[in-house]
This record gives structure tokens, sequence and C-alpha cells, in this order.
């Protein structure tokens, strides 16, 4: 049956019409609750790693992509000096206390000399005072008297004398003992100090994670202001995507997202969940913000970062880099949740303990100092 061009024309607009009450369809009961854009990038930490010290490298055990466990040695600074710094102050420690000691003896003796001082004075007050007596009756001199009070006052004076020396002797010790003296104590951290330095001159890696950006060599002087490598932990990393503004108004906090990697492709989606909005577009955190108070002024639809949060055990199972692309689309049937999230609650997100025992063994090495250089009466139990 030959078409004419009436029925061509007629079944044209009826298939437009279709496709068009399809889409509708489509957009009514599905499209338009959900959201999407491939302006989103996977971002994550870097832990860059700094010495702590000043050296030289000996050692490096690390490289771009490799992947370390938390703890693992990176890198060696020389530490001859160091040694040396260690030793000097266990020395200075030893003789910080045997000053100390030497200055509580000193209060020993001066309250000895005190007590000579004290018996002396009284038994030239009791001569003294005899020859007073016999004075009128004509048994004693004028002459012996008078030697006989000049003998008195001198040992009165001795006798401050010692009281004024012995009382500044005791302000040396004053409200302390040996071991915790202001000099011994200031000696105890110098050693700290040093032997805290010692160990930092070993660097551990305080997280676990695929190496990046290595920039030091064997040999090169560094110092704390120096960046040597960085650390990404493969386990926290998150999804930033660029909304424009007019897709945000029914987009909450809590409401799940797809996510599919240019990476792995369309077969393999990640399930995320908006954990947060940021809280300007990028243009206002640029190095040069726009200002749109000109007369020439073009609007430009603005994004804003959405903070997607990933599955740890997708990321196990699948890991992803830092900038890689992702489209993502989001799930507005639930606006239940909020735009601003709960304040945060004490405790920390991110922490390490691979510092903590930088410090190990100095409390020993301190208390074996103080048995060599402190008699035994004046350790505390």
């Amino acid at each position: 049956m030959k078409l004419t061009k009436k029925t061509v024309f007629s079944g044209l607009i009826t298939l437009i019409i279709l496709v068009g009450i399809g889409i509708f369809l489509y957009w009514f009961f599905h499209g338009r609750f959900f959201q999407s854009t491939d302006d989103a990038y996977v971002t994550g930490n870097q832990v860059v790693i700094n010495p702590q010290i000043q050296g030289s490298v000996t050692m490096i055990d690390a490289e771009n992509t490799c992947y370390v466990e938390k703890g693992h040695q990176l890198i060696a600074i020389d530490p001859t000096d160091y040694i040396i710094s260690l030793n000097t102050a266990k020395e200075k420690l030893g003789n910080a206390c045997r000053k100390v000691v030497d200055l509580f003896e000193q209060v020993e003796e001066k309250k000895a000399d005190v007590l000579a001082k004290k018996a002396r004075m009284n038994v030239s007050e009791q001569e003294f005072q005899r020859r007073q007596l016999l004075l009128t009756s004509g048994a004693v001199s004028l002459e012996d008297f008078e030697q006989s009070e000049a003998q008195y006052l001198a040992d009165q004076a001795m006798l401050l004398l010692a009281e004024t020396e012995l009382e500044a002797a005791e302000m040396q010790v004053f409200q302390t003992t040996v071991t915790t003296h202001p000099q011994v104590l200031e000696a105890v951290e110098l050693v700290k100090d040093a032997y805290v330095k010692l160990k930092r001159c070993k660097i551990f890696s305080p997280v676990s994670g695929l190496v990046a950006q290595r920039n030091v060599q064997v040999g090169q002087w560094v110092t704390p202001s120096d960046s040597l490598m960085a650390i990404i932990p493969l386990s926290e990393m998150w999804v930033d995507a660029n909304f424009r503004e007019v897709q945000l108004k029914k987009m909450r906090i809590g409401q799940k997202v797809r996510l599919v990697s240019d990476m792995y492709g369309s077969d393999l989606k990640y399930t995320g969940t908006i954990v947060g909005f940021a809280g300007g577009t990028g243009s206002v955190f640029s190095v040069l913000p726009p200002q749109n108070a000109t007369g020439n002024w073009v609007k430009i639809i603005q994004r804003l970062p959405v903070r997607i949060a990933l599955k740890p055990e997708e990321l196990k199972k699948h890991p992803l880099r830092l900038g890689l692309s992702m489209t993502a689309t989001v799930d507005l049937r639930d606006e239940k949740g909020k735009v601003i999230p709960e304040p945060l609650p004490p405790g920390m997100i991110y922490q390490t303990d691979i510092f903590e025992d930088q410090a190990e063994g100095v409390d020993l090495l301190i208390k074996e100092i103080l048995i060599q250089n402190i008699p035994q009466r004046y350790l505390e139990p």
C-alpha cells in the first residue's frame, strides 16, 4: 500500500507526541527526583612528611607509588650530633645533681655551725653575768669584766652571722628535694629534649597509604620546613561534586548518591552519602575573587561543592586515587535531612599515635643518672 505524505506526517507527529509523553512520564515518575553532575572529583587527605629536626639524610625506604604501613620507617637522619648532645645533657644532669646535693650539705653544715655558735654564746653570756654580779664586790677586776662583755657581744654577732648564712643556704633549697630542685629539673628537661631529638632521627609513617611526591634525596640537608614526601591514605577519601546552584534546592544531608568513576567505567557503581555542603562556591575562595560591581556584568551560574562520603568496604575493594573524575547522581526523594549539619561532637576525627613513643625509655635513663649521682639518703623512696 502506498503511503501518502499526509499519512507519513500524521505518523511522525504521533511518534513525536508518544516520545514526548514517554519523556514526560519518565521525568514525572523518576527523573525529577534525581540530580546529576559529571563535575565531581575524588578528594582525600594528603599527609605531608616533614622532619622534626635538621640534619643530613642517610637512608630512604620509600618510593613513589609504594604502599607503606603505619609505623614503617621512611627516612633516617644522621644521628651523630644528637648522640653528642644527649651525652652532654647527661653529664650536665649528673653535675647538677652533685651541685644540689652540695647545697643540701651546706644547709646541714650551717645548722651545725649555728648550734656551735649558740653554745659558745651561752657560755660567754654566763661568764658575763657572773662577772657582772662580782664586779660590785671587787671580786673581779674591771678589765676582766670588760673582756667578758666584749666576748659575749662578739659571740652574739657570730651567732647572728651564722643564722643569716643558714637562712641563705636554706633559701637555696627551700621546699625542694634534690630530685625536685629547679637546677636538677632543668637538667632533666635538657636530657629529655636531647633524647627525643635523637629518636626523631628516624622518621616513621604516621598512617598507612601510598607514597607520593617524594622530594628528598640521600645526603640532602633537611630542615623542619622541608616537605620530604606525602602519604595518601586510601581509606580516607571522599568525593567533592560541584552541582549548579539551581540543582541544590532539594538536596539534603544523608541523601544517597550513585557514583561512577571514569577509571572503572559504568559497570562499577559506588554508593555514597551527602555529608555536607561547602561554605561557598569555588570562585569565592579563589586568589582573585570576582567583582560584580561593574555595569557590564553578566550573570554566571555558580557551582557549590557537595561533599559525598564513600563506603570504606567499597573503597577497599576498588581503591580510588586523588583527582579522579566521577559522575554523581543524587536521589532527592528523601528530604528529611538538614542542610546544616549537627555540631561536631567532642573527639578527634583523624589521629595517630606514632609520635607517642618518642620519649619512651627516657624516664629510666634519667633514673639511672640520678642514682649514680645522688647519695641514697637524698633519693626519694
